[in-house]
C-alpha cells in the first residue's frame, strides 16, 4: 500500500483548532475544574499533527465525509479507539475513571475538530 498526503492549509488549521481545543480543556480555570498534568506544546503539536495526517488518511482513502454528522462519527470511532487502547491501564485512585473518562471526552472534541476542520476548509 502507498501512503500518498498531501498536505494542504486545511491540516495547518486542524492542527490549530485542536490545539486550541485543547488548551481551553485544560486551561487552570475550566469550569469544569479538571488540572491534570502538565502539557508540552511542542511534543502536543507534533502529536496533533500525526493525528491529522492519519485522519485525512483515512477520510481520502476509507470514510468519505459529505456532513459534519459523518465527521462526529469518525471522531466517535477515533475515540473509542483511544477509549480502548488505554482503558485496560490500573486504577491508582477512586477518580481514575473520571479522569480517564475526561480525556477519552478531550480526544472526541479534538478529532472532531480535526475532522470538521479537514472538511470545511478542503478547497483552501
Amino acid at each position: 500500500m502507498e501512503i500518498k498526503i498531501h498536505f494542504n492549509i486545511a491540516m495547518v488549521i486542524a492542527v490549530v483548532l485542536a490545539e486550541a481545543v485543547s488548551f481551553l480543556w485544560y486551561a487552570h480555570n475550566s469550569p469544569w475544574g479538571h488540572m491534570i498534568g502538565e502539557r508540552y506544546l511542542l511534543s502536543a503539536l507534533i502529536c496533533d499533527a500525526g493525528l491529522v495526517v492519519m485522519i485525512k488518511f483515512i477520510i481520502e482513502n476509507h470514510w468519505s465525509l459529505r456532513t459534519w454528522k459523518d465527521a462526529l462519527l469518525l471522531s466517535v470511532w477515533v475515540a473509542l479507539l483511544y477509549f480502548c487502547l488505554e482503558g485496560p491501564h490500573s486504577i491508582h485512585n477512586a477518580n481514575s475513571f473520571s479522569s480517564f473518562f475526561f480525556h477519552a471526552l478531550h480526544k472526541l472534541s479534538a478529532a472532531f475538530v480535526m475532522c470538521w476542520a479537514l472538511f470545511y476548509f478542503k478547497d483552501y
